[in-house]
């Protein structure tokens, strides 16, 4: 390491030699937690959820009676045209509304610093995720209900005998 003896040109010079280092090393810790995600991903993609779910990572306000607020999240989302593990980033004024900015990046396609502090809520996002899909469920079910009720009266209505469970 160089010291503050020496001219800035070889200050310079060693702090890039060094930087190489380790941003080799980042680079390759990163994507080693990009692989381990990727098969999260093709995990519950497998499973067809479709299912847009999100848990909060941490969330403040600004200062006292300005209205600014912020969140920081992991769910599980389409992002584009693909759905998978994803962050997202809000801020805004409840004073302005309209104005709230949200980034959304797949997992892997965040920052960094995101990425690591969505880890931990992993296991919070399956558990929300399982929940979300359970009363989905549920709601799918009351409406196929109402929806086979639905095309037996119409059909009665067009002088057509219903099918059998409404198919």
């Amino acid at each position: 390491m160089s010291s503050s003896n020496d001219s800035l040109p070889e200050r310079v010079a060693e702090s890039i030699q060094q930087l190489s280092i380790v941003a080799t090393d980042l680079n390759s810790a990163s994507d080693e937690l990009t692989e381990a995600i990727s098969a999260i991903n093709t995990v519950l993609q497998g499973l067809n959820i479709g299912l847009a779910t999100w848990t909060t990572i941490d969330s403040g306000n600004g200062l006292p009676d300005d209205g600014s607020y912020w969140s920081r999240s992991l769910g599980y989302a389409k992002i584009g045209n693909k759905w998978g593990i994803a962050l997202r980033d809000v801020a805004g004024d409840a004073n302005y509304p309209n104005e709230e900015l949200c980034d959304e990046w797949l997992f892997n396609d965040a920052p960094r610093w995101l990425r690591l502090a969505g880890i931990s809520k992993i296991p919070d996002l399956l558990e929300t995720m399982v929940k979300t899909t359970q009363e989905t469920t549920k709601k799918i079910r009351v409406k196929t209900a109402e929806a086979e009720q639905l095309a037996a009266v119409i059909a009665q209505a067009a002088g057509k005998k219903a099918s059998q469970g409404g198919k």
